[in-house]
């Protein structure tokens, strides 16, 4: 079957404006589990009591769920409660008022959480006790130990795997037309829902999505030079 190179200009004319909603749903859930994923990444490595055990839980469950099944479960769920808790307390909002992307980036900032939380948790391991050792004994507490030693360390550690989650997260954003939410994917659909050239408008759609992967990828090689340079190779104390 020969393609059709017009019905992919205007697919690729078609999802272009839909590139900043899945911009948002990468780059809002990354800083949201960075966050997150710090905070736990933190509590397992140094195994704070019973929160550090439930979050080895947490982390291994949660590692085994599809984001497709998450999304399916979260738009479920808020469809059901939100209503029902909005109406107890009296508030004239109702779910069918809510942004779907909401929900979406509430999904991919909690799957986010759970592989930065393992990303941080690797990177803290690669740090070596002698690190430890040399701020105590010029009496950096626990947390300025962190803050000031640890952590300008650990981030040229990890941030390519950060770079390679952000575009795990650019890939993923694609699921959210389950929950009605028109991203890239949906908007270069558009045009094939009245010409069925469905084929072209998956090549458009997918040129967007590798443009924005390469993006992603040279800026942050760039980025990580520059920081390990400055970084990693001066004195961190």
């Amino acid at each position: 079957m020969p393609i059709d190179f017009t019905a992919i200009s205007e697919a690729f004319k078609a999802a272009i404006p839909f590139i900043p909603v899945t911009l948002r749903l990468a780059f809002i859930p990354l800083l949201i589990g960075s966050l997150f994923g710090l905070l736990i990444a933190l509590a397992r490595f140094y195994q704070v009591p019973i929160l550090g055990r439930c979050l080895n839980g947490l982390v291994t469950i949660a590692k085994g769920i599809p984001v497709v099944l998450s999304l399916m479960v979260a738009y479920l769920l808020f469809s059901d409660l939100f209503d029902q808790v909005v109406t107890s307390l009296s508030l004239p909002i109702r779910f069918s008022d809510i942004n779907r992307e909401y929900i979406g980036i509430f999904v991919l900032a909690f799957t986010a959480s759970i592989s930065l939380s393992e990303i941080f948790r690797g990177a803290l391991a690669a740090i070596p006790k002698a690190q430890w050792d040399a701020a105590a004994s010029i009496g950096l507490t626990q947390s300025q130990t962190i803050i000031r030693v640890i952590f300008p360390q650990m981030m040229p550690i990890a941030l390519p795997m950060i770079c390679s989650q952000l575009i795990v997260l650019i890939k993923a954003s694609s699921l959210v037309s389950l929950v009605s939410v028109v991203d890239v994917l949906n908007g270069a659909l558009i045009t094939a829902t009245t010409s069925y050239t469905f084929l072209e408008s998956y090549i458009a759609a997918a040129i967007i999505y590798w443009a924005l992967s390469f993006a992603v990828e040279q800026v942050s090689h760039l980025f990580e030079r520059h920081y390990t340079r400055k970084v990693v190779r001066g004195s961190v104390l």
